[in-house]
């Protein structure tokens, strides 16, 4: 089967998805499990992206503002003896910060996993306008 060239040039009405050799039978069915499972773990992958980016960029911005306190980036061995007490609250209240976004990461995930997803992907709609010259 001959298909015709299809440029800006000589279009002449509608682009089809078929003249790009899209349709529906070749990209699988939106409504099946394998895809309603990558869509999930798709959706998961960035909700645990965005609790680890949350979770360390505060903890981030804590050490640049407050670290002076306890000697951040320091060896241990070089801090002062108050430096020293900072440091144990510091890691203590790191700990416990870590502990609360890992929980609350895995409470997100179990609650999405009640839910059947399915992603709609990205979709770009081309305009053409014909050419007044």
């Amino acid at each position: 089967m001959n298909k015709p060239e299809i440029s800006v040039e000589n279009y002449k009405g509608e682009f089809r998805m078929e003249e790009f050799g899209f349709n529906n039978r070749n990209r699988g069915d939106r409504s099946g499990e394998k895809y309603k499972d990558s869509s999930k773990k798709r959706f998961l992958n960035a909700i645990k992206k965005k609790f680890d980016t949350t979770t360390i960029g505060s903890l981030a911005i804590l050490e640049e503002l407050f670290g002076e306190l306890w000697g951040h980036g320091l060896p241990y061995k070089e801090l002062t003896e108050e430096e020293e007490e900072w440091r144990e609250i510091w890691n203590e209240a790191r700990t416990k910060i870590l502990d609360l976004g890992n929980s609350n990461l895995r409470g997100a995930q179990s609650e999405v996993a009640q839910y059947t997803l399915s992603w709609n992907r990205y979709v770009t709609n081309f305009v053409i306008k014909e050419n007044k010259e």
